[in-house]
Formats: structure tokens, C-alpha cells, sequence
């Protein structure tokens, strides 16, 4: 009778070691959990690797070392084109230039040369396809000749064009401050991009 309790105790102490490795060895241990705050670096240098690789084409022209046609990254400003442009030469009035605007695709850069008269430029300025005025070039003044578009949205267009580069459409007027959709299309057919 003593074998059997022997037997029913060897039988428990080797389950009871069974159960307890068994636990140790699969259950014992937390596994890891991925840490979200931990991919998120990754995710956004992955989405600025995305937005770097896009590319703008800019036609750069005037007094530079050589003038062209550049691919910049999307994220580029006027100083990246001159740079690209083999920079600025001893006689560009790059003061004229707002070198920190954001470029966008064919996008014109034109450095002027120094002491070259404004008013020649001004008045080379509007002139485009059916006599309308070109919003990318014009001056204000010649701006503000147009209907409905006074000193202060002549002005409000220039600024805009200085500081965003030019426009695509003649619908990005929009985004100018003080521009609405019936003041567009009032002047629709009186301005050009191109």
C-alpha cells in the first residue's frame, strides 16, 4: 500500500514540475508591445521623405552665372534657384528679389540687373496675349487700372505674389486677402497667368 502512495506522489511532484516549466517558459514573460509613440519619428521622417522628393521646375533668368531651367526640391525658395542658378552676378539687385518666398512649379525668377529703371519693366510688364494684364508681372499701378481693383488690392495682389510666388490660375486670386469669387469674375476676362 505504500508503493501506491508512492506512486500517486511521484505522479504529482512530476505534473506539479511539468505545469510550473510550462508556465516559466511560455507564460512567465510579458511579451513586448510595439510602442506607437515609438514609430511616430519614423512616420514623419518617412512623410517628409515623401514631400522632398517631389520637385518644382523653375525658370531662373536675368543676372545669374547660369540661367535655366532648375528642378528644386518642393519645398524650395527664391535663394535655393539663384543658388542653383550658379548664383547671383557682381551687378544683380537681389534686393529686389524676395529671396525667402516659398517657389512653386514653373515658377519665373528674373534677377534684376542694378540701377535697371522699374519703369521699363513696368511697362513691359502687362502686356500679354489680347492686351490683358499679366497678374504675375504687372505693377500695381498697372493693377490698379483694372475694374473693381483699387490701390489697396493692387497692392494686395503684389504683396501676395511676393510673398506665395505666382499664380497658376487666374482663379488663385481667391487667396488673395480681399478677393472673392464675383470680384474674379468680374475681372476674369481682363487677366492672364502666362
Amino acid at each position: 500500500m505504500l508503493m501506491k502512495k508512492e506512486r500517486f506522489l511521484l505522479l504529482a511532484v512530476l505534473v506539479g514540475v511539468l505545469l510550473a516549466g510550462s508556465v516559466y517558459l511560455y507564460g512567465g514573460k510579458p511579451k513586448p508591445v510595439a510602442d506607437a509613440s515609438a514609430n511616430a519619428p519614423q512616420a514623419q521622417n518617412e512623410q517628409r521623405t515623401a514631400v522632398s522628393t517631389e520637385k518644382v521646375r523653375v525658370d531662373v533668368k536675368g543676372e545669374v552665372n547660369t540661367p535655366g531651367v532648375y528642378q528644386l526640391p518642393a519645398d524650395s525658395r527664391t535663394i535655393d534657384a539663384v543658388q542653383a542658378a550658379g548664383g547671383a552676378k557682381a551687378d544683380a539687385d537681389l534686393a529686389k528679389l524676395n529671396m525667402a518666398a516659398l517657389l512653386k512649379d514653373g515658377t519665373e525668377v528674373i534677377v534684376p540687373k542694378t540701377g535697371a529703371s522699374e519703369e521699363k519693366k513696368e511697362a513691359s510688364a502687362p502686356s500679354a496675349a489680347g492686351g490683358k494684364v499679366n497678374v504675375n508681372t504687372a505693377s500695381a499701378a498697372d493693377l490698379d487700372k483694372l475694374p473693381g481693383i483699387g490701390s489697396a488690392r493692387a497692392e494686395a495682389i503684389v504683396k501676395y505674389r511676393e510673398d506665395q510666388g505666382r499664380f497658376s490660375t487666374v482663379d488663385d486670386l481667391r487667396n488673395v486677402p480681399g478677393f472673392g469669387v464675383k470680384l474674379v469674375e468680374s475681372i476674369r476676362d481682363k487677366v492672364t497667368v502666362n
